[in-house]
């Protein structure tokens, strides 16, 4: 069968990469720049130390700095809002997956008329979006920078759709990861696994995005627990951002599946935090798919760094392979379903908005309905806790 391998973008990867923004908003044509952040990276000193940039390069700015966690619609409608009426021709999203995810869509409504629900894909209108968009990540996770999707927060019908805005250029700089407190790196540290073993795992794979997804598990797994104990060092956070950065391009081409879809709709209705939701699904993630595709067991778990045997199937391997993720979560402190005060019962009626809300759930290697993912759920409850 033949593949087709995808990148939307360019990316600038490098320890301070960031001193290069200045000069990448001119060579794209930029003479008003829409400038967006959350309160996290303005603490940080991140953004002030982005708008010095474009200060001593005298370009000319604007702030958005009320970006949301999960990236609810009416922000996302507010900043477009703000790039239009100010007359923003190029926007830069510097932060994590909410704020990319933000930026991406935002950048929409510079050209098309709010709000951004009419945009959503599948179901939305038409659309054109030329301006230019410089996404920034400072966290290692959700690879936004290189995806095709902004994963918008609907919050009329409390769900969770896409906006598809491809970035012009990304630039990953890992200086800028080396603030993230421990918590938050191992959040996004899984969500990052999490889509690398979700993009080895579907049905629309190619030999790139598997290269990449191997590749991907081994550098997290050699660096996340190094980075969660010591942040400050720059070696593991470049690991770090360029699994992050390269899980996002793989996922781009091979999609994603029941492991995304429970965390969506557990995020949405329990107000759990992205990657502590993705974590929770991956080891049932790897047990589905080794059961389905038994080498693919195996080569997860040869990623992680474990021996397989000879005579061990890949249903074992993939066994061992999620008892290894299970391991490393309680290390790194991310709470079960349980101990955040969720019932079982609770849990497991997710299935059906996690099935209805997110139709990318047809890429798993095997079908998945709603009773099945019901049971999934109810074992990423039972075997964590």
């Amino acid at each position: 069968m033949a593949n087709t391998y995808h990148q939307l973008c360019p990316v600038l990867f490098g320890a301070g990469a960031l001193r290069d923004l200045p000069g990448k908003i001119r060579e794209l044509g930029g003479t008003r720049a829409l400038c967006l952040y959350d309160k996290g990276v303005e603490a940080s000193g991140i953004a002030r130390r982005m708008l010095a940039l474009l200060d001593e390069a005298k370009i000319p700015y604007v702030v958005f700095d009320g970006v949301q966690s999960d990236a609810p619609s009416e922000t996302v409608d507010a900043a477009g809002e703000l790039g239009r009426r100010e007359g923003c021709d190029i926007v830069v999203g510097i932060g994590g997956g909410s704020t990319l995810d933000t930026a991406k869509a935002a950048t929409v409504l510079i050209q098309n008329p709010p709000p951004v629900t009419r945009y959503f894909a599948g179901e939305g209108e038409p659309f054109t979006s030329t301006t230019p968009l410089i996404l920034i990540p400072t966290t290692s996770g959700t690879g936004s920078e290189v995806s095709l999707m902004a994963v918008i927060h609907d919050t009329a019908s409390h769900r969770k759709a896409s906006v598809l805005r491809a970035a012009t250029l990304a630039i990953v700089d890992p200086e800028l990861s080396l603030t993230v407190p421990p918590a938050v790196t191992a959040m996004t540290g899984f969500d990052a696994l999490s889509h690398a073993v979700e993009s080895f795992t579907t049905n629309r794979g190619n030999p790139l995005s598997d290269i990449l997804c191997k590749n991907i598990i081994r550098l997290v797994a050699e660096n996340l627990e190094k980075a969660y104990h010591d942040g400050s060092n720059l070696h593991y956070r470049t690991q770090l951002a360029l699994a992050s950065n390269l899980a996002g391009i793989a996922f781009n081409d091979a999609f994603l599946h029941f492991g995304h879809a429970a965390a969506h709709e557990l995020g949405v209705v329990f107000h759990i935090p992205h990657g502590v939701a993705c974590a929770l699904t991956i080891p049932e993630v790897i047990v589905f798919s080794a059961e389905a595709a038994p080498q693919k067991g195996i080569e997860i778990a040869e990623a992680f760094g474990l021996n397989v045997s000879p005579g061990e199937s890949g249903a074992q391997a993939g066994h061992r392979a999620a008892s290894y993720v299970r391991a490393l979560m309680r290390r790194l402190n991310i709470p079960s379903l349980k101990k955040m005060g969720i019932s079982r019962e609770a849990a497991v009626a997710c299935a059906e908005g996690a099935y209805i809300h997110n139709p990318f759930i047809t890429s798993a290697l095997s079908p998945i309905d709603i009773p099945l993912l019901g049971e999934l759920i109810g074992k990423i409850y039972d075997n964590y806790q």
